[in-house]
């Protein structure tokens, strides 16, 4: 008998030591990567690495049913065992042998956990050998871990139904609620289809389901868990006709964080406010009104005091329709900038002492033997400010800043401010490097642009809320304090409607269009938020529309008028001071110097070279312009700048179409027109015309509008109507043209 005894005892032994169990293959769950705003609120849920819907929670957000109609349910005797319940085994045996067959099982909930964590993953057969190794696992977990942890990872592995597995992802899909937000009679149909979660899913075998969740129920109410008026109310809930879907909001921005975490599968806490989300894309959806169907938006919006991207757009028109450029994040794809790096050439050389506002630029091609870069609009303007020369984006005021502060050193201002995509040498890049010869992406600009709206301090912009994040002063807050302020606009310009802005408020400003009119961009911040814009197709084609102060700086204006609406300007920086400067040069005046006015320059930084443009000449006060100053040479390229209109239809006007024309072509015409000009009718492109020339083109019947572009960027519309006659006369008999 003793030897008898002894061989389960050494088998046991055998098995106990030999057999490994590793708790991080239960505890550590390769679930569906779910995303939450930074006010905890579930935005986008992705299925996991086993194409199931299975989000793990901790226990205590489990609610309060679940756990315990489980326990209740499941394993009664749970927090009493050691993973093993023989008192349930030996009730089993018996109640099998009376019955002759298998009535009733003895699992518990820890050999549940070891069987999903490992038997279920390695494939292994239903077999007394199978059991006996899961009932050996389950006593060596029960020492390892926590009852609590046992059961939460029970109920975050087990399957419900289809590919859905664990409590939370089954309590959002079946019931549209976390599972600490279920009631009781949820929990029970929950609970009830661990049984069988084929056999009672409430969506496919709504019977069997009310059938297991009553008598769920009525265990509950037998052992005191639920009182009788409790279980009567569980009783009466509906079971759900239908399943809900898993959040999917913010594709792109979730999209960001598995690029940077590729090889996680978790709960991530990131830094986007679903609610500024949302106004975000109701901005970008509604201003494609504007746009052509195969031009897009993208849009992020950092918090400056944290350097958080809480908003983020790839691509406002994804979701639209099945076009595949639909799903590229645009924001992510490198693109020429245009002229919206110029704010570092001149923070580098306010840094540097050289430059204030009132510092004196020539906006000539002297000094460039006839190569300089011309401005947008064709003109060159002689001697302007710098305050004049970036607010208005001259191009060549910015290539002789970048001349005179180097170009080397303005590069390197912009890699530490996140420009990443700028590898090759600034003699590689020459000039273009502040005119758009180079590329960037809508999150480097949010990034970069967020240093100068910071006064100066840069850091990688944050996505989670848990992520470390360092950061480093690269400019003076005066230097960015002074670019803020020469591009602040606070609704003087005529780009936009006044009503856009409020009388105080404050935002400043930088557009960009690159070569070819391939894309839009604008920048804007305040002190609170940084934005940036971008426009056009994702393939690179270009449009005349594509014209960063018209395609997207009224988005960026907007946009921040809505998320920042109270925002006040800076404060000074304390090394800021207004200085006298002669009226004229910008430099600190002399005795000769006529006129002065005031200026900001820093302390101790700014140069003080005085005035030199003022002298004294056979005993007369003269003016000594420098030659690049010539407004004369401006003649060289300025082109006439005529008002550009449609002369042809004429605005309002009504039309008799010939009944029998089978050409139907009317005459279009511009007058004031630069260079090329684009037609389009009721929004769509139908072709092109040189300035002198008349565009003939089908226009059937009916009210339509006629719009045109030309090279400038400047547009003209009319109103016509369209008549054929024997055809609905008496629409447009009132102002017929014959």
């Amino acid at each position: 008998m003793k030897k008898l005894f002894l061989v389960p005892v050494i088998l046991f032994s055998v098995l106990w030591f030999n057999i490994d169990i590793n708790p991080e293959r239960v505890t550590k769950i390769f679930g569906s990567p779910a995303f939450y705003d930074v006010n905890g609120k579930l935005f986008n849920v992705r299925l996991s690495p086993a194409s199931e819907w299975q989000i793990p929670v901790p226990l205590n957000e489990m609610g309060t049913w679940l756990p315990i109609v489980a326990v209740n349910a499941e394993d009664g005797r749970f927090y009493r065992h050691f993973g093993i319940d023989f008192i349930a085994m030996l009730r089993a045996v018996a109640q099998d042998l009376t019955r002759g067959k298998i009535v009733s099982g003895a699992s518990t909930i820890t050999s549940q956990v070891i069987r999903l964590a490992f038997s279920e993953r390695e494939g292994r057969k239903r077999t007394p050998s199978t059991k006996i190794l899961e009932f050996i696992m389950a006593l060596k977990l029960e020492t390892q871990l926590t009852k609590q942890k046992i059961l939460e990872c029970y109920l975050n592995l087990a399957p419900f139904g289809g590919n859905i597995r664990g409590v939370q992802a089954a309590s959002l899909i079946y019931f549209g609620k976390t599972a600490s937000q279920i009631s009781r009679g949820e929990a029970c149909l929950l609970i009830g289809m661990l049984k069988g979660p084929t056999l009672y899913r409430p969506d496919t075998k709504p019977k069997a389901a009310m059938k297991r969740r009553n008598e769920i129920i009525s265990l509950m109410e037998r052992k005191k868990v639920f009182t009788h008026e409790e279980a009567r109310r569980a009783y009466l809930e509906e079971l759900p006709r239908k399943k809900f879907e898993l959040p999917s909001r913010a594709y792109h921005y979730s999209e960001l964080i598995l690029a940077q975490n590729p090889e996680r599968f978790e709960k991530f806490d990131t830094e986007l406010n679903l609610e500024t989300q949302t106004k975000l894309e109701a901005i970008l959806k509604q201003s494609l009104n504007d746009f052509p169907d195969d031009i897009t938006l993208s849009a992020g919006i950092v918090d400056n005091k944290t350097a958080s991207l809480v908003a983020w757009v790839g691509n406002a028109r994804f979701n639209y329709n099945m076009n595949s450029s639909n799903w590229v994040d645009c924001g992510r794809s490198p693109r020429s900038p245009g002229s919206t790096l110029k704010p570092f050439a001149y923070l580098s050389a306010i840094d540097n002492g050289d430059l204030t506002p009132s510092t004196l630029l020539a906006d000539s091609s002297m000094a460039f033997s006839g190569r300089a870069p011309r401005n947008f609009d064709l003109q060159y303007r002689g001697a302007v400010t710098a305050r004049v020369a970036l607010s208005e984006s001259l191009n060549a005021p910015a290539v002789r800043v970048l001349r005179s502060a180097g170009s080397d050193r303005i590069l390197s201002l912009m890699r530490s401010a996140g420009l990443r995509h700028l590898t090759q040498s600034a003699n590689y890049y020459g000039d273009s490097l502040i005119l758009g010869g180079c590329d960037v992406t809508v999150l480097e600009e949010l990034e970069a642009f967020t240093s100068i709206a910071s006064l100066g301090i840069h850091r990688p912009l944050k996505f989670l809320r848990n992520s470390s994040q360092t950061s480093e002063r690269i400019a003076s807050s005066e230097g960015c304090y002074l670019i803020s302020d020469m591009l602040k606009y606070n609704g003087e310009l005529s780009l936009f409607a006044r009503g856009t802005l409020g009388r105080q408020w404050r935002v400043a400003l930088k557009t960009g269009t690159s070569y070819g009119l391939r894309d839009a961009w604008a920048s804007a911040w305040t002190p609170d938020y940084t934005v940036v814009v971008w426009a056009g197709n994702p393939d690179g084609t270009s449009w005349p529309g594509l014209i960063g102060a018209r395609a997207s700086a009224p988005v960026a204006v907007k946009i921040l008028r809505v998320v920042s609406p109270k925002s006040s300007w800076y404060e000074k920086p304390a090394n800021l001071i207004l200085r006298k400067v002669c009226s004229l040069s910008g430099k600190p005046p002399t005795a000769l110097c006529p006129a002065v006015k005031h200026e900001w320059a820093i302390d101790g930084v700014t140069k003080t070279f005085p005035c030199d443009m003022h002298s004294i000449k056979s005993g007369e006060s003269v003016v000594k312009i420098p030659l690049e100053f010539n407004s004369k040479l401006k003649n060289k390229i300025t082109k006439p700048r005529n008002e550009f209109n449609i002369i042809s239809p004429i605005p309002g006007a009504s039309y008799f179409a010939a009944p029998f024309d089978k050409e139907r072509k009317f005459p279009m015409k511009t007058e004031g027109a630069v260079n090329k000009v684009w037609w389009y009718l009721d929004g769509k492109y139908i072709g092109t015309s040189q300035p002198d020339n008349t565009f003939f083109h089908d226009v059937p019947d009916g009210e339509h509008v006629l719009s045109a572009t030309d090279e400038l960027g400047r547009s003209a519309y009319v109103n016509v109507k369209i008549f054929t006659p024997g055809k609905n006369i008496n629409t447009f008999q009132s102002d017929l043209l014959f």
